[in-house]
């Protein structure tokens, strides 16, 4: 049981986030008065407004007056005025991760957490709940094609969300079965350490149920360490409860043989670019192996997955140039993405990368100077700053510098339309233009999938 059985009317603050909508939206599909506020209204805000919720990008107290319940997003500060008055009128008040946690108690909870993929793999499992007919209650951290939505609201007992372990956010959820892909250390804002980092996702695997099962990577060298009553592993490399073996690229799929249990299941194929997408797919069929599901179901949805927007999106392929967006923003997602263009290209590669926040700039920095080095060309935006306010010397620039020791062909860019530009003067090259990034350079990406001019 959680306490939102008892909640009618939810205030949100921050909205607008793409796990904060959808969340919003389950609550209205339970029946609560959901309203909320952002800053910057959206697509997102404006599909909130046409499902029914009000939206305001000002203080609305009396909305506030109103809610048994006020929720946060982890990007609103501390001494946000919205936050202050509902402390003053002694309104409960809960981050976006609690309220997560509250909404899953009163389903069978699917979480995946991880560095990397983690809205791949979730989408990836969605899909296969949904074609085996399970009624899925779905929430992910973008706009999976299929649904043409980040949410999907089921009638049946599962419940499968991303488990993002910023600021600890995924230690709110108590699991039925909890996906790790893999530990790569991030947000070393929050975390200060790696060992802090992996200290994390330990913590969230002693948070499975006890009749529960972790589901872990066992090609991931920290991943594998984790422990739990019950392990269902999965790899391409090391001995798995689960393996691909074979993989091979052939009429635009990525195909493997998948071996269970040392049993051969035969050829299964994802519409997908890089192994890294094989690794997400082996969780998804663990997942439903779990459940219940039966391999042949689990093969045909794999088959007719259809992906997620900013996940190697291809937004323009007119045979000499190719145009493609990937949300990656951290160095081992950079090396993957890379990996998987030039499997799948003969092309020359020109990385587009806008850094993600300046803290990570600063603390991966060494490792961002490497990770382009299979690039024929780097081209770097300003860092897009998310929750951060600027720190001194740390600027793209100066990653430019840094990267120019390992690939002399970089250049910096100083605002979208100047790279969008060039990008239109040189495109008739045959060239494989990769955007990369978690923030706003969506925007430039996608000036090319309305055809701008």
């Amino acid at each position: 049981m959680s306490f939102l059985d008892t909640i009618k009317n939810v205030h949100i603050i921050g909205i607008g986030g793409i796990s904060l909508s959808a969340l919003a939206l389950i609550l209205k599909a339970q029946g609560k008065f959901v309203s909320g506020s952002d800053k910057v209204f959206s697509k997102i805000t404006q599909k909130l407004q046409q499902e029914g919720i009000t939206v305001s990008n000002k203080i609305e107290y009396e909305l506030i007056e109103k809610a048994d319940l006020v929720v946060y997003s982890s990007a609103i500060p501390k001494d946000d005025e919205q936050l202050i008055l509902a402390t003053k009128l002694n309104k409960r008040v809960v981050s976006r991760a609690e309220l997560l946690g509250e909404i899953a108690k009163n389903y069978y909870t699917i979480s995946v957490a991880g560095s990397h993929g983690k809205t791949t793999a979730t989408s990836m499992i969605g899909e296969i709940f949904l074609y085996a007919n399970k009624s899925p209650t779905i929430h992910v951290g973008g706009i999976m094609k299929k649904l043409n939505s980040n949410v999907m609201i089921g009638e049946g007992k599962y419940f499968i969300t991303e488990a993002c372990e910023y600021k600890d956010s995924f230690l709110e959820l108590f699991s039925d079965v909890s996906v790790v892909l893999n530990e790569d250390p991030d947000h070393l804002d929050y975390f200060k350490t790696k060992e802090n980092y992996y200290k994390s996702f330990e913590k969230y695997a002693k948070n499975t149920k006890k009749t529960g099962v972790l589901v872990v990577n066992n090609d991931d060298l920290f991943a594998r360490k984790l422990k739990t009553n019950n392990i269902f592993t999965y790899a391409i490399k090391n001995k798995a409860d689960l393996q691909a073996k074979n993989i091979h690229r052939q009429n635009g799929y990525l195909q493997f043989d998948l071996f269970y249990m040392g049993l051969d299941f035969g050829n299964f194929k994802i519409k997908c670019l890089g192994e890294h997408n094989i690794y997400n797919a082996l969780s998804a069929i663990a997942v439903g192996i779990i459940c219940g599901i039966s391999l042949q179901e689990i093969k045909e949805a794999l088959s007719l997955y259809e992906g997620v927007e900013r996940r190697l999106e291809i937004i323009k392929d007119d045979y000499k140039s190719v145009i493609i967006h990937d949300y990656a923003h951290h160095p081992d997602e950079i090396v993957a993405t890379i990996k998987a263009i030039k499997q799948s290209f003969d092309k020359k590669l020109i990385c587009i990368f806008q850094p993600h926040t300046f803290s990570r700039t600063r603390d991966l920095y060494y490792e961002f100077c490497h990770c382009f080095i299979e690039a024929d060309e780097v081209w770097l935006l300003p860092i897009y700053p998310a929750r951060e306010k600027p720190i001194a010397k740390i600027t793209s620039k100066f990653l430019a510098k840094g990267i120019s020791r390992f690939n002399e062909n970089v250049r910096y860019f100083s605002n979208f339309d100047k790279c969008f530009r060039f990008i239109k003067k040189i495109e008739k090259e045959e060239s494989v233009f990769l955007i990369l990034g978690a923030g706003d350079i969506v925007d430039l990406a996608y000036k090319f999938k309305r055809n701008d001019t």
